[in-house]
């Protein structure tokens, strides 16, 4: 197996793209609800306080 120069197209080190940054919001699935995220606690495990469905980050 023969080492090219080097130079190929890979990500090379550290490569890959960043996330979007943190989620600042969660909004409910159903009804649209949102509220500011609480750092520490996913949205999906918080019920919507006017529906009861799942949130989600946004």
């Amino acid at each position: 197996m023969q080492m090219g120069s080097g130079r190929g197209s890979g990500m090379g080190r550290g490569g890959g793209r960043q996330g979007l940054g943190p989620v600042r919001e969660c909004r409910c699935t159903n009804c649209g609800y949102t509220q500011s995220h609480q750092p520490g606690v996913p949205c999906a495990n918080q019920a919507c306080p006017k529906c009861g469905s799942v949130m989600v980050g946004v």
